[in-house]
């Protein structure tokens, strides 16, 4: 989002205080952009659009980790990683101090970082608690700490969408993927969710059920979309497969897990399978734009800082405000701005290089409402 996507979107928020974008593709309209929050809209869009160092206004959007701990093994994920900080829940006092400072101006909350964020017992208050400051919310979850009661809290929540991991079409392709999980408890979960939205009549969340896309589940695209129909879900997606965390990267194991497909590939391979330098640096503006928030309070540039050595402050020292705005943030803005590559969570960005825009690499809404 920047000034040109708000120019072409002018008339329906100037008409309407709406905005229509995309998270994802998840589809979403955030409302109310009036007075303060239009006003911070347009000073926060020159951040996207020219190289100042120094922040114009609040961030849009945010990226909040309700907790950095999972319930599932995933290979190489950093939620099991003893150098990823923050391994535990995000206290509801410290996620409410944020959103004192930041919710008057986001337009959405991402509420998922590494770990699974349903294991928080806070986590129906937190999303309750953004809906009600009118600020969209989209989590990602395994869908395995799930229940009847669980359906009904999250419906009734205001949670906007949900991505639903599931990454296979059996059980035997899920258990390789997804180890310590249950494909048949995240299908049989799904169910109940679909069936929660019925009861109550809503529209929402917005159900979309993702699979990452790896060697060992390619075969499996087109019986996801069957699956998908079958469930009842609104929406499926596929996001492209990437080692790359934190400032490294494998051609090992990416070897051993992309696609065979080039199509399904987020990047482009040369015959070792190091990366190709298929396009230009990722222009990135989320130090402006999008902090985030981990369990321990420290608000950061990136997620990509998994050890928060780069933090710009913590919330249990100071407001939301004088963090953002103040000297440590700046100073890591400008270091960002010199050379982006000084930072070491910015080596071997996710997303640069990549041959497609974002990470999804393919969807399709089922649902025409």
């Amino acid at each position: 989002m920047d000034a040109r996507f708000l120019a072409r979107n002018a008339v329906r928020i100037a008409a309407r205080g709406e905005l229509a974008f995309e998270f994802d593709r998840i589809p979403l309209v955030a409302t109310g952009i009036r007075g303060r929050k239009l006003t911070n809209l347009v000073r926060i869009a020159s951040n996207r659009l020219l190289p100042v160092a120094t922040v114009q206004g609040y961030p849009y959007m945010a990226h909040i980790s309700p907790a950095n701990v999972c319930n599932v093994h995933c290979e190489r994920c950093p939620a099991h990683d003893p150098a990823t900080a923050a391994r535990t829940f995000l206290p509801f006092d410290i996620y409410e101090k944020f959103m004192d400072g930041a919710a008057p101006y986001l337009l959405y909350a991402i509420l998922w970082a590494w770990g699974e964020p349903l294991l928080n017992p806070d986590i129906y208050r937190m999303i309750e608690s953004a809906s009600r400051r009118n600020v969209l919310t989209v989590t990602s979850s395994n869908l395995n700490h799930f229940g009847e009661d669980h359906a009904r809290e999250m419906v009734a929540s205001g949670l906007d969408a949900i991505i639903v991991a599931l990454d296979g079409t059996n059980p035997e392709t899920y258990a390789r993927t997804r180890p310590g999980g249950s494909y048949s408890a995240v299908v049989d979960n799904t169910r109940l969710l679909v069936e929660a939205k019925k009861r109550a009549g809503s529209s929402k969340p917005l159900i979309n059920l993702r699979m990452v896309v790896t060697r060992e589940n390619e075969a499996e695209v087109e019986d996801f979309k069957l699956l998908a129909r079958e469930l009842g879900v609104d929406m499926v997606s596929f996001k492209a497969f990437s080692t790359r965390q934190a400032g490294y990267s494998d051609p090992e194991w990416d070897r051993a897990r992309v696609p065979g497909t080039t199509g399904l590939r987020w990047y482009e391979y040369g015959r070792d399978f190091t990366r190709k330098r298929a396009r230009a640096e990722y222009n990135c503006r989320f130090p402006w734009t999008k902090p985030t928030l981990f369990p321990d309070g420290s608000i950061l540039a990136c997620e990509f800082d998994m050890g928060a050595n780069h933090a710009f402050g913590n919330l249990h020292d100071s407001s939301f405000e004088d963090i953002w705005f103040g000297e440590r943030a700046q100073t890591i803005r400008r270091a960002f701005q010199r050379n982006r590559n000084s930072l070491p969570f910015c080596r071997e960005c996710v997303y640069d290089d990549a041959v497609i825009e974002g990470c999804v690499l393919a969807w399709e809404y089922l649902n025409d409402d």
